[in-house]
């Protein structure tokens, strides 16, 4: 026979028993919920611009608003990290939303060497459809775009490689910078492609 005390103490060890295997039940089906979805910074937002693409067409800022858009700054005898950006942004023009309104645009960083027609065979190489363009101008517009519009660092020293960021960025419908993503590896490619489409849901 069970003392009271005894009784006591087997009820509550087997009450505890079924509520921990309830528990454990619950959380085993419960199904896996999102993680919270956080905002994108506006992190500020380019001045206006006048360029030319591949195809000797005028393009501006006005142009691509309305538009989500991944920027990059290459050259087309760069020796060294270009080719691997470049070779990126088409990974991620295959990856790109259905949406028509989902672009990405390439910034010469050598325009004097970089006419329209040079940039055109450089895009045929990568693969670029019609969502993807380069566009080159004066160089001097280009650079201020680059210094004070994406807030990144482009040097250009006489006779030596030009130095620019390797850095893809993310630009919203109304010309905001929203994100910064490392160019050179494909790590992030799926947060890219989720940023885009929160931004063209707003």
């Amino acid at each position: 026979m069970f003392t009271k005390r005894q009784m006591v103490v087997f009820y509550l060890a087997a009450t505890l028993t079924v509520a921990f295997a309830g528990a454990a039940t619950w959380l085993e089906l419960k199904p896996p919920g999102k993680p919270l979805e956080q905002p994108l910074d506006h992190l500020h937002a380019l001045p206006d611009f006048a360029l030319m693409n591949e195809d000797r067409q005028r393009v501006t800022l006005e142009d691509l608003k309305g538009k989500v858009w991944l920027a990059d700054f290459v050259y087309t005898t760069c020796p060294g990290p270009c080719p691997i950006i470049s070779a990126h942004m088409s990974r991620l023009q295959g990856m790109l939303p259905a949406d028509p309104n989902a672009r990405m645009v390439s910034f010469s960083t050598d325009p004097d060497n970089d006419t329209p027609e040079v940039l055109k065979a450089y895009a045929k190489r990568f693969g670029a459809t019609d969502r993807w363009t380069f566009l080159t101008g004066p160089k001097t517009g280009i650079y201020d775009l680059i210094q004070h519009g994406f807030l990144l660092p482009i040097d250009a020293p006489a006779g030596a490689r030009i130095i620019h960021s390797t850095r893809i960025m993310l630009v919203d419908k109304g010309g905001e910078v929203r994100g910064f993503y490392d160019g050179t590896t494909e790590d992030a490619d799926g947060q890219i492609i989720a940023d885009m489409r929160k931004l063209l849901e707003e």
